[in-house]
């Protein structure tokens, strides 16, 4: 098997390498410029991989790029993994809407929106596809609209709840201020 080596730098080439190595804070493109330099050097993709804890296979396919693409190489290429988007931008426009329209002008019987609600309600109007609580969360909180938790007021249902409510003053006497307890 014929080993692979980094082809030979340009002067700038090698500045950046090297500014890359000494001044990056990706992790990444440390560790490539590392197997780079290592390989500038002379040394073997084998050795590079034992020294630096990388599989051969890894330290070959970094030295490959960067004969292929130079410094840029050295840079972590993320994909946009994931599942798309289901909410697209006009849908998000019609929930900004909803949640800035008070439920009661929409003819729902409570006063301030949940999170929960406000997303039940724009499902049913067709304006989102359903959805997560997550993400009308997130939609909402990217347009700086944060909904504030209702709270609920319970009212008692005993008939003598206001006798009781109010505290009973002649149940106990006085304490004296001199007296221990």
């Amino acid at each position: 098997m014929s080993r692979i080596y980094v082809r030979s730098f340009r002067r700038r080439e090698g500045e950046k390498v090297v500014a890359v190595l000494r001044h990056s804070r990706d992790v990444i493109a440390v560790r490539r410029a590392e197997i780079v330099l290592r390989s500038s050097q002379g040394e073997d993709p084998n050795s590079i991989a034992g020294a630096l804890f990388f599989s051969a296979d890894y330290v070959r396919k970094v030295i490959h790029r960067f004969n292929d693409e130079g410094v840029a190489s050295l840079q972590a290429h993320y994909a946009n993994g994931g599942r798309p988007k289901t909410v697209q931008p006009e849908h998000e426009s019609e929930l900004i809407d909803l949640a800035l329209t008070p439920p009661n002008l929409t003819g729902l019987p409570f006063t301030h929106w949940s999170l929960e609600k406000l997303r039940d309600e724009a499902v049913a109007r067709r304006l989102i596809p359903p959805v997560s609580i997550e993400t009308v969360r997130q939609i909402l909180r990217a347009h700086r609209i944060s909904l504030q938790r209702t709270k609920t007021w319970k009212q008692s249902t005993d008939p003598d709840f206001e006798v009781k409510k109010t505290p009973s003053k002649g149940s106990t006497g006085p304490r004296s201020r001199g007296a221990k307890p």
